[in-house]
Order: structure tokens, then sequence, then C-alpha cells
């Protein structure tokens, strides 16, 4: 499911049933979905990612060696699963570009460079003037939705 505007979102939910219970159950979906909408953007939406203080670290699915690293490889598995289940868009992929900070987050539909995402002095995605700051920002992209993201939208109500 892709993300979609606000407008796309209420036109889904126009079934002509205008009972009470039906009206109010729309307008939570309604209010659910905005407050998605609006939230600010971080690493951790694209890639698996977690913060730590305050400094973004793209985590790596992890491989065990053999024997004797099942602990150390079952801990980061873990923590893997834990960032990996707070994707909201499938299929973005960070790349380094340069030296000097520049990356590329990109998908099969966008590409969005940005500077420094791994740097806690450095507004996430506050780049090249791209203008996107809230998930709101990303709708012209038209990014697919992981199951948490459709979760956390109330698209797969």
């Amino acid at each position: 499911m892709k993300l979609v505007s606000m407008i796309n979102f209420v036109y889904s939910l126009d079934d002509n049933s205008h009972t009470v219970l039906g009206d109010a159950f729309k307008y939570c979906l309604v209010r659910e979905y905005a407050n998605f909408l609006n939230q600010p953007l971080n690493l951790g939406m694209f890639v698996p990612a977690i913060e730590v203080e305050g400094k973004w670290e793209v985590l790596e699915e992890p491989i065990c060696y053999g024997v004797g690293d099942e602990q150390y490889y079952g801990s980061r598995m873990d923590e893997y699963q834990q960032a990996l289940d707070k994707v909201l868009f499938e299929g973005f992929e960070l790349t380094k570009v340069d030296d000097l900070g520049y990356y590329d987050l990109r998908n099969e539909a966008a590409i969005i460079e940005v500077y420094n995402p791994l740097d806690a002095e450095t507004e996430f995605l506050d780049i090249l003037d791209n203008g996107l700051y809230k998930i709101s920002d990303l709708i012209k992209y038209a990014p697919t939705l992981t199951a948490k993201g459709q979760e956390l939208s109330g698209l797969n109500k």
C-alpha cells in the first residue's frame, strides 16, 4: 500500500454509509492518518537504524560466524529485528556518495539526497532545500508502506 495524500485518503473512506457510528469511526481514521502524516522524518523510518547518543547508526543484518558466536549474534539479531520492525517505508537503501558527508537515500521510485544523516549536529534530511521534514512531504514519491507503516497510519483498517 502506498502513502497517499489526505484528500485521497478521505475519498477512499466515502462509502455512502452515513451512520453516527460510521461517521465517528471515519473521523477517528482521518485524525489518525493526519497525525501519522505530521510526524517528523527520521532515518529509522527508511532503513534499520538506531539512535545512539543522538547519532544514527545504520544496522546491517548480523551474520553468525560459527560456534561461540551465538550469544553475540542473538543479541545483535534482536537489535536488528527491533530496528527493522520500526521501518515504515519499503525498499530504501542508504548509499554514501562522497567523503563530504553526502548520501543518497533511494528506492526504485525516488532518490533523496541527504547530508550527514548519521550526524547529530545536522537535522535529518535538511539538505539541498528538498523540503522533506514530515511524512506528508514524501507523498510526491508515493513510497510503499511496510506493515508497520500501514498499522501506524491506519491505512490497514
